[in-house]
């Protein structure tokens, strides 16, 4: 059996009515690593899933409000993207073939085989903080098409009485969204080199990362801007995060 971890692996909401598993199960699963959060019925699932956000869900099939799975073919309302892992201590071609169709991950008949199912577990999980990444990434993006569409609206109906002309308000907003956008990008690099074993040769970030920091020392002089020393102190502190700082020109 794998050894118990520190970090949390994850946070897990378990739906079951069968009590003794559900608690037997749950221990095991913190106890190695994973934030899990149970609960007894499918109507109880729901309404935690409207208020808490969690990175996969264990579903029994057999329990009160999913026998025909519908809890699970409600989760693009209650949690766009939740993985799900199914349990069942009955499995039937009908189920299995339904699940087919739906955020199904895994069909597990219970009692589980919990090497196998903290395997399932890191996998959905990383696959889930993916998902949300790009959801992230793809928001970023809208918001910042909005900066823009306000600056250029704001230009034409008073041009010239932004401080700093347009290029400057069009500067801020840029390097804002860079900022958050390179540290969206650490977060999830940090994600995929524990997934792939801290081994990540195909993404050099750090190597990046330092490439900008000096771009903007060596043209801080012909360039300034508070906004661009800011900047290059924030990229700095990402890659001393990230265990590199590189010599900085």
């Amino acid at each position: 059996m794998e050894t118990p971890r520190q970090l949390s692996r994850g946070r897990v909401l378990f739906a079951d009515d069968d009590r003794a598993l559900r608690e037997g199960l749950a221990t095991m699963l913190r106890r190695f690593g994973f934030e899990c959060h149970c609960v007894a019925t499918a109507a109880d699932a729901a309404e935690v899933l409207r208020a808490v956000e969690f990175d996969v869900l264990i579903s029994d099939i057999n329990m009160p409000g999913n026998v025909g799975l519908e809890l699970i073919e409600s989760l693009p309302q209650l949690a766009a993207g939740l993985p799900v892992i199914l349990l069942t201590g009955r499995p039937t071609v009908d189920t299995a073939a339904r699940s087919v169709r739906l955020p199904v991950v895994a069909y597990l008949t219970k009692p589980p085989d919990f090497d196998e199912l903290c395997r399932l577990l890191d996998k959905a999980v990383a696959d889930h903080h993916g998902f949300r990444a790009m959801q992230t990434g793809r928001e970023r993006l809208r918001t910042w098409e909005k900066e823009l569409e306000q600056i250029e609206q704001g230009l034409r109906q008073s041009p010239g009485t932004q401080p700093g002309g347009p290029m400057g308000s069009y500067l801020r907003a840029s390097l804002r969204q860079v900022i958050l956008l390179l540290a969206d990008v650490e977060r999830a690099t940090q994600t995929l080199e524990r997934r792939a074993a801290g081994s990540l040769d195909q993404v050099d970030h750090v190597a990046a990362l330092r490439r900008t920091v000096e771009v903007l020392e060596r043209t801080k002089q012909n360039f300034k801007s508070k906004d661009l020393a800011d900047l290059r102190r924030q990229l700095e502190q990402l890659l001393e995060k990230s265990g590199d700082p590189g010599p900085v020109i």
